[in-house]
C-alpha cells in the first residue's frame, strides 16, 4: 500500500503543479498590469519591469487608455529609479502621447527626481509640438500661396514710348538686361565725351570765339573727335531704338508677385540679414578742368 500512496501523492504534487502552471499563463492583461502595479508599489521596479514591457510591446496588450497610460508611465518611472533615462523619456511620451494633460504632481507613490523628470519630458514635448504645428502651418501657407499663384493669369503692359527712350530703356523693357546695359553704357560714354569736349571749348574760347593760330590744330582735332563721339552717340541711340522695336511685344505674361495676392495671403516681407537688394544707376555730373569744365559719368550696379 505504502508505494502505491507515494505514487498517488507524487501524482497529486504533480497536477497541482501544472495547475499552478495554468493559472499563471492564463493571468489576463489587466491582472498582470496589477501585479506590475503592486510590485512598483513594494518598491521592486526589477520585477515590474518585465511585466510592463509585456504589456505594452511589441504590441499593447491593454485594451483601456487609461490602463495603457498607466503602463507607460510605471514603466518610465521604474527605467528612471533604474537608472534608464532614454527609456524613461521615450515611456513618459508615450504617456502623453495618449494623454496631453497628464501630470504626476502630488503623486505620492513617485519620487520628486522622478516627477521633476516627468516634467521636462512634458516641457520638451510641449515645445516640440509648438514647433512642429508652427512648420505645418508655414508649408500649409506656402502650398496655399503656390496653387493660388499657379491659378493667377498677370501680364504686363509695357508702353510703346519707352522704345524711343536712350540709354537701353527700350532693352530694359524687353528683359534683356545685358543689353540695355551694354546700350546705356555705349551711348552714355560717347555722348559724355562729345559733350565734354564741346563744354571745354566753349570755355576756353566762348561761343563763336577765335581761336589762335597755335590753338587752331588742335582744337580741329578735339573738333573731329567731339563730332565722331557724337554721331556714335547717335548711331548707337538708333540702333537701340531699332533693337528695342524689333523684340516689342506690347503685352507679356508674367509670373505674379505678393502685391496681387489678397489681403489675408500677404505676408510683409523680411530682408535676409547681410544682403541687400541689387540696384543700378546712371550719373552726370559737371567736373571743373584745368582752365574750362566738363562731364562725367559714373555707373553703378
Amino acid at each position: 500500500m505504502r508505494p502505491a500512496l507515494m505514487a498517488l501523492t507524487a501524482v497529486s504534487a504533480i497536477v497541482v503543479t501544472a495547475g499552478s502552471g495554468i493559472s499563471a499563463a492564463a493571468a489576463t492583461p489587466a491582472q498582470d498590469l496589477a501585479r506590475a502595479r503592486d510590485a512598483f508599489r513594494r518598491g521592486d521596479c526589477e520585477s515590474a519591469i518585465p511585466v510592463l514591457s509585456y504589456l505594452l510591446y511589441p504590441t499593447p496588450r491593454l485594451a483601456q487608455t487609461s490602463d495603457l497610460v498607466e503602463a507607460h508611465v510605471l514603466f518610465g518611472v521604474c527605467a528612471f529609479e533604474t537608472g534608464d533615462r532614454k527609456t524613461a523619456s521615450r515611456e513618459f511620451e508615450e504617456a502623453l502621447f495618449l494623454q496631453s494633460d497628464l501630470a504626476l504632481d502630488g503623486n505620492a507613490l513617485f519620487s520628486k527626481e522622478a516627477v521633476a523628470f516627468f516634467q521636462d519630458t512634458r516641457t520638451a514635448v510641449i515645445e516640440r509640438g509648438r514647433r512642429d504645428a508652427d512648420r505645418r502651418a508655414l508649408a500649409e501657407e506656402r502650398e496655399r500661396l503656390r496653387r493660388y499663384r499657379e491659378s493667377l493669369i498677370v501680364y504686363e503692359v509695357r508702353p510703346y514710348y519707352v522704345n524711343f527712350i536712350p540709354f537701353g530703356a527700350g532693352q530694359f523693357q524687353n528683359s534683356q538686361r545685358r543689353k540695355g546695359i551694354a546700350f546705356a553704357t555705349a551711348q552714355a560714354v560717347t555722348g559724355a565725351l562729345s559733350a565734354g569736349l564741346w563744354m571745354y571749348q566753349v570755355a576756353q574760347y566762348g561761343f563763336g570765339g577765335v581761336v589762335p593760330a597755335e590753338d587752331s590744330v588742335q582744337v580741329r582735332r578735339l573738333q573731329e573727335i567731339e563730332i565722331g563721339a557724337g554721331i556714335a552717340c547717335l548711331g548707337l541711340v538708333a540702333w537701340g531704338i531699332v533693337d528695342s522695336l524689333v523684340h516689342y511685344r506690347p503685352r507679356v505674361q508674367v509670373e505674379g508677385d505678393d502685391t496681387l495676392l489678397p489681403k489675408d495671403l500677404r505676408r510683409p516681407a523680411k530682408p535676409e540679414a547681410g544682403r541687400t537688394t541689387p540696384s543700378s544707376s546712371l550719373r552726370f555730373a559737371p567736373t571743373p578742368l584745368s582752365g574750362g569744365a566738363g562731364l562725367s559719368m559714373s555707373w553703378t550696379f
